[in-house]
This record gives C-alpha cells, sequence and structure tokens, in this order.
C-alpha cells in the first residue's frame, strides 16, 4: 500500500510545478486513469493525458487536480466528494468499500464488526480493491482512514 497523504511542504519557488497554482501546496503525482475515471464526462476533451498530473489533498483549496502545464480542475468537474475537501459524514474515506466518515464513526464508537481497517485492508489483500480508479487521490485509503479514526 502506497502512502496516500500529500506532503504540505510549502512552497519556496514558484517555478515548481508539482505545487498547486492555487494554494502552493505540493500535489501528489497521479496515474491518468485516476483522473480518466474521475472526471466528469464534459471536462475529459480538455485533458491532455501526456502531461504529468497532481492531487491536491488541501481542504480548502478548489482545485483537486493540476496538470505539469498549470490546467486546474476543481472540485465541481469532479464526479464524487473528495474526502479531502468535503467535511460532510457522508463522504468516503473508503471510496471501494462504501466507508463514509458517519460510518466509520458508528462502527468504532458502537464497537460494531467489522472493523473498519481489518475490513479494508481484508479486502486489499484479497485484491478486490480498486484505487487508481474510485478514489479521488488515486491511492490506497488506508492512510485516512487511520488518521480519520485516530481524529474520533
Amino acid at each position: 500500500m502506497s502512502d496516500c497523504c500529500a506532503s504540505k511542504e510549502r512552497i519556496t519557488e514558484n517555478n515548481d510545478i508539482e505545487f498547486c497554482p492555487s494554494c502552493n501546496i505540493k500535489g501528489k503525482k497521479l496515474k491518468i486513469i485516476t483522473l480518466k475515471s474521475m472526471l466528469k464526462p464534459s471536462i475529459l476533451d480538455s485533458l491532455n493525458p501526456s502531461l504529468n498530473h497532481y492531487f491536491c489533498s488541501t481542504n480548502d483549496c478548489d482545485v483537486v487536480y493540476f496538470d505539469a502545464e498549470k490546467k486546474l480542475y476543481l472540485k465541481s468537474e469532479v464526479k464524487v466528494s473528495v474526502h479531502q475537501k468535503d467535511d460532510s459524514p457522508t463522504v468516503p474515506v473508503c471510496y471501494c468499500f462504501s466507508w463514509t466518515k458517519e460510518k466509520i464513526k458508528k462502527y468504532e464508537e458502537q464497537e460494531l464488526f467489522p472493523k473498519p481497517l481489518e475490513h479494508i485492508r481484508k479486502n486489499v489483500k484479497a485484491d478486490r480493491c480498486g484505487c487508481e480508479v474510485n478514489n479521488p487521490q488515486g491511492s490506497c485509503c488506508m492512510g485516512n482512514v487511520t488518521k480519520y479514526i485516530k481524529s474520533l
């Protein structure tokens, strides 16, 4: 499983393209399949698949993705709510197995089974996850789920 939390390192020079042009926080490089599956159909015709693309995890930034030419893709252009950018209890933290913030909280507080992390690990081990196409950050949710549980 890869680290799914983008670095919060601040920009020192404006020419570093890995930094979100809107919030100046370092983004996480993505595979193009993530953007193809997450962007609304009306936006796909503006996607340049030959460029590097990045995910911006900053909560108060409207940008979800940006590319090497500084083209921005906003929250309104993505098919799903983005966990890092939406405080709603119904937003998924785990997109592959439908673990929303409210469901995780309920299962943790009421000590219900399956435990969220155990359930996700079991399914990842069985090669059932599809993080590249289901999760807007394009990688495993385990870090996000762990962080959310610790915040409860």
